[in-house]
């Protein structure tokens, strides 16, 4: 069984808060971790549609999320067409926000079109491995010498819980 639910929000800060506040509907369904996770990759999403808008957009964003028997799947569409996405430089305090998507989801990607969707899901259950639309979740231990880990440490050593939205 799939419990769906689609929002629009203003492209504003004030509705980072709000998309996240979405996820409580699914908090008696899915462990603590996952939503914590979710709630992470869906203010990165959402903020980087309000900090990187088309240049003649006026629209506003909108929220897809799908809880299946599996997997939480998660799009944030915008009126953009579409980017490459690029890896985080070393020194830099921005350009974090889709490596940590890709560490924390078990797969994630992007639909690009009139509208762009950028999506990502996170296993609860069942098969976690990543199909050939999405990217492979990228584990660091895979490489140890992976030269962002430093840097991704100093990041999220820089963030700041939130208290929990009721």
């Amino acid at each position: 069984m799939t419990d769906s639910l689609s929002l629009s929000f203003p492209r504003e800060p004030d509705s980072v808060p709000a998309a996240r506040a979405a996820l409580a509907r699914y908090d008696d369904r899915l462990p603590e971790s996952v939503l914590y996770d979710a709630s992470l990759c869906l203010s990165e999403l959402v903020t980087n549609a309000i900090q990187h808008p088309a240049v003649e957009s006026e629209d506003d964003l909108e929220l897809r999320l799908e809880l299946r028997q599996d997997a939480l799947r998660v799009d944030v569409i915008d009126p953009g067409q579409g980017f490459e996405p690029g890896p985080p430089t070393q020194g830099d305090q921005r350009g974090w926000g889709l490596y940590i998507v890709d560490q924390l989801s078990t797969r994630w990607g992007t639909e690009p079109g009139e509208r762009t969707a950028i999506w990502f899901e996170i296993a609860h259950g069942g098969d976690s491995t990543a199909s050939q639309t999405g990217h492979a979740r990228l584990d660091a231990r895979d490489d140890p010498r992976d030269p962002r880990d430093g840097e991704l440490a100093y990041v999220l050593g820089r963030l700041r819980p939130l208290p929990a939205i009721q």
